[in-house]
Formats: C-alpha cells, structure tokens, sequence
C-alpha cells in the first residue's frame, strides 16, 4: 500500500506540469525587441524572412497586392482539473499564451510593416465551459 502512495506522489507532479507547445518554435521567445533587431523596414526581404523564421503558418494578399505572412507559436499548461477523475468530464482544458508574427510586404517583396503579439489563451472542455 505505501508503495502506491509514493507512486502517486511522484507522478502527480509530472503530471500536473503536463504543457504542449504548437507553432513556429523561432519565435517562440520572439520580442518587440529581438524582432526589431533582425527585421528592418524597407530593406529586409521575403528570402531573408523565410530564413530566419522559415515558411509562414499562413499567407494572403491586399487588395492591393501586398503580400502578407503570419507566424504563431502557442505553449499550453494542461489544467489541475484534468488529472481528477470525474471532475474533468465536468470541467478541464488548457491555458497558455500565443504568440503571433505578421509581417506585409510590399510589392518589391520587401518589409513594409509588421507586428509582433502576445495573447493569453484558455481552452475549455466539458459539460461547464466558459
């Protein structure tokens, strides 16, 4: 009997720190700042982007034919609640925070503008959801 009690103590941690991350891990700690440093209006280029952050999670154009490219990086805690029996049909999920790179680029595939932004993210499953 002691032994299951110690084996539950220790995998209780491990799995209450349970996290999954999803998205472009380069900018995963991406700042205003780091991102300022290696982006510059007017002279950085699409090939230079693409090396640095590889391919964008999604493309688009204006209408007037500037191109757009985003990035996102999501890292995720799973809740307490889902690792309790019953409790977690009710009531269980994710929170985390989101990260997001969006860049335009003008005609000449050049750096116009971009953006870099950070959001919280909560993730609710079950019969009681926010």
């Amino acid at each position: 009997m002691a032994w299951r009690i110690g084996l539950v103590a220790g995998l209780l941690p491990v799995c209450l720190g349970a996290c999954a991350s999803a998205g472009n891990e380069r900018i995963a700690d991406a700042s205003y700042q780091s991102v300022s440093e290696q982006l510059v209006k007017g002279k950085t280029t699409q090939a230079q982007v693409r090396e640095l952050y590889g391919d964008p999670i999604k493309t688009s154009f204006t209408d007037s034919g500037n191109e757009s490219w985003e990035y996102e990086f999501s890292r995720l805690r799973s809740k307490p609640t889902n690792f309790i029996p019953y409790v977690n049909l009710v009531y269980s999920g994710a929170e985390g925070e989101k990260k997001s790179l969006v860049i335009l680029f003008d005609k000449r595939k050049v750096i116009q503008q971009y953006t870099i932004s950070t959001s919280q993210v909560d993730v609710s499953r079950g019969l009681i959801t926010r």
